[in-house]
């Protein structure tokens, strides 16, 4: 089936197993709300018994997850202008930061002494020969 998700692992695994696990399930409007609340001890299987989401679509969504670009440690990224735009915070912030680390997915990068975490999809790898020194 998958080598990184298999139907018989709980929710709460397929989260620590890839950060946007939880975007996947938000994306079948499961989690969200206490009218489509998940237990994260069901399995990926029960998940989809439970609320008529096709196991194979289920699981093709999760997988994925590690099909997507991938970034480095040591890349230059900037953020998309509508995560910018969205967050007033973020205006001061310098516009290109650094992969530090990955872990389970998720991509903390710095832009100057602020921390952010997000997926791949979170962030725009920007040409290293782009960026001022």
């Amino acid at each position: 089936m998958s080598a990184h998700f298999n139907k018989d692992m709980t929710v709460q695994e397929a989260f620590k197993t890839h950060a946007g696990a939880r975007r996947v399930f938000a994306k079948f409007h499961l989690g969200g709300c206490s009218n489509c609340a998940i237990s994260e001890t069901e399995t990926i299987e029960q998940v989809s018994e439970g609320y008529g989401i096709p196991l194979p679509m289920l699981m093709e969504e999760l997988d994925k997850l590690f099909a997507t670009g991938s970034l480095e440690v040591g890349d230059k990224v900037r953020l998309p202008d509508e995560i910018r735009a969205k967050i007033p915070q973020l205006a001061s912030v310098p516009e290109t930061g650094e992969v530090k680390s990955f872990e389970a997915g998720a991509y903390t990068v710095e832009f100057g002494d602020v921390r952010l975490q997000g997926l791949a999809e979170d962030f725009i790898k920007v040409d290293a020969t782009a960026v001022p020194a």
